[in-house]
């Protein structure tokens, strides 16, 4: 390991580790002690002396929480952690990790891993065969380990039948889920529109969230953006939050509005939708988990330090809430989400709206949106009708076919199934504000995605090295310390996520071993599909998915259901 201006130098490294080395020389793990405490009294003066499948030498540890690194070797024996200390004694394997850091495996939980089945159609069964999605290798390159999908209510509506996917297939990383009520909404009652259901409709939905949460998923969460969340009362989801609160499960939410659009209360939409997530966690006494935190265009003057001030407020006042963030200042989801809530459908827009009558108001209601989101901010990933249009933006489409932009649009929208976009709606120094606060989390919002397919966000390739490289060392942003708990321990614990989120004995040997010098995201909004760099080892339930930088093609991930 080279010298490198923006990351760590052997110097420096070893400056800042030496007195760790000191005392961690001859030192063995004790069993019970939890990381919670201070660093020196996880060792004790003597050795182990042990056969291991798998030693991790000389690496500077940060073990997931806020405790000083030092250097240590680690030992593991089949999916576990057993040893950390000075340990001598056979290895099938050992890992030299010196010169980097060795964390826990990171842990994503705001993803949509799962849509990449649900919507493949038959081209699911190619999951089988292809290296690059069965191994979820644009997660494993960020060193993310485990990954919690049905967020913003979508998804599998049915636990058992995702999880079996996954366990068919020996998945590239563990997957925990929450029950999506948008999909279980849908299919149960339908696409039909329904506000207000009755009392019957209510007790056999509350009865089907009891029977997910039974399968071992983490929780549920709502799409209250889109429908058919945008339709529901708060009032339906507190029912469905108390449900799941008896099974210790958690409520995470994409809230109603995410930017600074003035609502009929007078308050701005994140405000107003913050407010609601707290209302529902605090009546049904459950945590809350906010999704995907932010504040979109239009802005209209809303600050950070508004949204977070109603975060912290709940929180001093008993609600478990926190957030998770992904470190870009453009988010992407279909393109309907543009239109006004009347607009929307499951699939897109209602087709009243793809009437030429109705075609009318999707193009006002978009003109509208141009005042304050131009077209050119509008980058096209996903058009199954049309892919030409992917790695465009509305104005380049628009350049193109010589129509307007709000006639591109329109005609996007009323496809049978909504085109995905980027979107580049948020201020960096927003999204650099909220980063730093010890309730959020890190989340890439993304999927699992087989190379080279679609033009997909950056975030599903760069989230977790980005903002090590970007937001840590470029521009010092939040430390090295915050950062990685950030990925491992903090979402670990508010999701319960047993043996996971730390380096400790007796937790899942899900590691990463990186090269501060080298990581850093490479993937970009034009050219995506590209790993990210400084991953050297990773370990998967002690499966080495990751050797020297490069694949190895094992795949040690489990269907994970709570306990």
């Amino acid at each position: 390991m080279g010298n490198s201006k923006n990351g760590v130098s052997r110097r420096e490294f070893l400056k800042k580790a030496g007195g760790a080395a000191a005392l961690c020389a001859g030192a063995a793990f004790i069993p019970g002690i939890s990381l919670a405490n201070d660093s020196a009294n996880l060792f004790s003066g003597q050795a182990v002396n042990a056969d291991m499948d798998i030693l991790i030498t000389n690496g500077l540890i940060y073990d997931g929480s806020l405790n000083e690194p030092m250097i240590a070797d680690i030992g593991i024996i089949k999916d576990k952690i057993v040893a950390i200390g000075k340990i001598t004694g056979k290895a099938g394997k050992t890992i030299d990790a010196a010169g980097f850091i060795v964390t826990p495996g990171f842990i994503d939980v705001h993803t949509h891993c799962d849509l990449t089945w649900s919507r493949a159609g038959y081209m699911r069964a190619l999951s089988h065969v292809m290296p690059s999605w069965k191994g979820n290798y644009n997660y494993i390159s960020q060193g993310v380990t485990s990954v919690v999908t049905g967020n913003c209510g979508m998804g599998y509506a049915d636990a058992d039948y995702w999880l079996k996917i996954i366990e068919g297939l020996d998945f590239g990383s563990n997957v925990y889920h929450l029950a999506p009520h948008g999909a279980i909404r849908e299919e149960m009652f339908g696409t039909e529109v329904r506000p207000v259901l009755s009392t019957a409709q209510l007790d056999n939905l509350k009865a089907r969230f009891a029977d997910e949460m039974s399968k071992g998923t983490v929780g549920f969460s709502s799409g209250l953006g889109y429908a058919p969340g945008v339709y529901t009362s708060t009032e339906e989801i507190i029912a469905i939050a108390k449900v799941v609160k008896n099974y210790g499960g958690l409520y995470a939410t994409h809230i109603r509005d995410e930017s600074g659009a003035i609502m009929p209360s007078g308050l701005p939409g994140d405000v107003e939708s913050i407010k609601e997530a707290i209302e529902i966690g605090k009546r049904a006494e459950i945590p809350v988990q906010i999704s995907h935190l932010k504040i979109a265009c239009p802005i209209n003057g809303l600050k950070s330090e508004t949204i977070l001030g109603l975060i912290e407020k709940a929180r001093s006042e008993g609600l478990t809430v926190h957030a998770d963030q992904y470190p870009y200042a453009a988010g992407s989801t279909t393109i309907s989400i543009l239109l006004p809530a009347e607009f929307l459908s499951s699939s897109g827009i209602k087709d009243i709206y793809k009437t030429k009558e109705g075609q009318k108001s999707v193009k006002a209601a978009i003109i509208k949106v141009f005042e304050f989101l131009p077209p050119e901010k509008t980058l096209i990933t996903l058009d199954e009708k049309t892919p030409s249009n992917e790695g465009k933006t509305l104005l380049d489409i628009s350049r193109e076919t010589g129509k307007s932009p709000e006639d591109v649009y329109v005609g996007m929208v009323c496809e049978s199934e909504s085109p995905v976009g980027v979107f580049f709606d948020q201020d960096e120094s927003v999204v650099k504000s909220l980063m730093p606060r010890d309730y959020v989390m890190t989340a890439s919002d993304g999927f699992t995605i087989p190379k080279d397919m679609l033009k997909p966000h950056p975030r599903l390739y760069g989230t977790f090295p980005r903002k090590i490289r970007k937001y840590v060392f470029d521009e010092k942003v939040i430390g090295l310390k915050e950062a990685i708990v950030s990925m491992t321990s903090l979402p670990a614990e508010k999701f319960r996520l047993k043996g996971r989120g730390r380096i400790a004995e007796g937790n899942f040997a899900d590691i990463a071993v990186i090269d501060l010098n080298t990581v850093k995201d490479c993937a970009t909004y034009t050219n995506p599909h590209q790993y990210s760099k400084g991953i050297e080892y990773l370990l998967v339930n002690g499966v080495v998915s990751i050797d020297k930088g490069g694949f190895t093609a094992k795949r040690g991930g489990k269907a994970v259901r709570k306990g």
